[in-house]
């Protein structure tokens, strides 16, 4: 069968759609360039036009994961809702959906600890000003009382994603209560919130 010619981006949408099943049910270590290409049957040098290596791929993955999460974070701040609200919507828009858990997990896999720093990393870069403009929200509705809306929210993200991740600070569950316990107290401190206000926000995002 001859292959049709379709247009770059829906190209490219295709690879990662091919890599994405793969790497979740065969892993991405054992998945080969040869196996994507054998799924969408496409030339080799037209699937390395568009990624040199399979790691470029992931990367790839990662950061759309990440575009879909900070799409539907600015679907929120966009509403009419107050700070608060879209604050704990935010936070729990954050969570993976279902369906891409288990790429997820392949970000925790033995020799991918690059490509979970990346999920972590790209996650704290593309919310922060999201939320940071949230904050600045509540700040004019009285919820919040900072004036550094940005800065604390980097801090806030930075903290949450690196104390609370097993796979880089590992914790019994009296350890892992202490932190959530913790960086809700800071939380507020840096937000300017009332004590006790984010407790169940930052637990639903953690």
């Amino acid at each position: 069968m001859p292959r049709t010619h379709r247009p770059a981006a829906q190209r490219r949408e295709e690879i990662l759609n091919a890599a994405h099943t793969l790497f979740t049910t065969k892993g991405f270590q054992p998945t080969t360039m040869e196996d994507i290409l054998r799924v969408v049957g496409i030339a080799k040098g037209t699937l390395y036009y568009h990624f040199p290596s399979k790691e470029q791929i992931l990367k790839a993955l990662v950061l759309r994961i990440v575009g879909q999460v900070e799409h539907q974070a600015r679907e929120i701040a966009d509403s009419q809702a107050p700070a608060m609200e879209k604050f704990a919507a935010i936070m729990a828009a954050m969570q993976v959906e279902d369906t891409e858990t288990e790429l997820v997990e392949q970000f925790h896999a033995p020799g991918n600890a690059e490509f979970h720093l990346l999920s972590i990393t790209a996650m704290i870069e593309h919310l922060t000003p999201v939320l940071a403009d949230v904050v600045a929200q509540g700040v004019s509705e009285g919820t919040f009382s900072t004036d550094r809306p940005y800065d604390a929210i980097e801090l806030v993200l930075s903290a949450s994603s690196i104390l609370l991740d097993h796979d880089i600070m590992d914790a019994n569950p009296a350890e892992l209560a202490r932190r959530r316990e913790s960086l809700i107290w800071a939380s507020e401190i840096l937000l300017g919130a009332r004590p006790g206000s984010l407790a169940n926000l930052l637990e639903a995002g953690s």
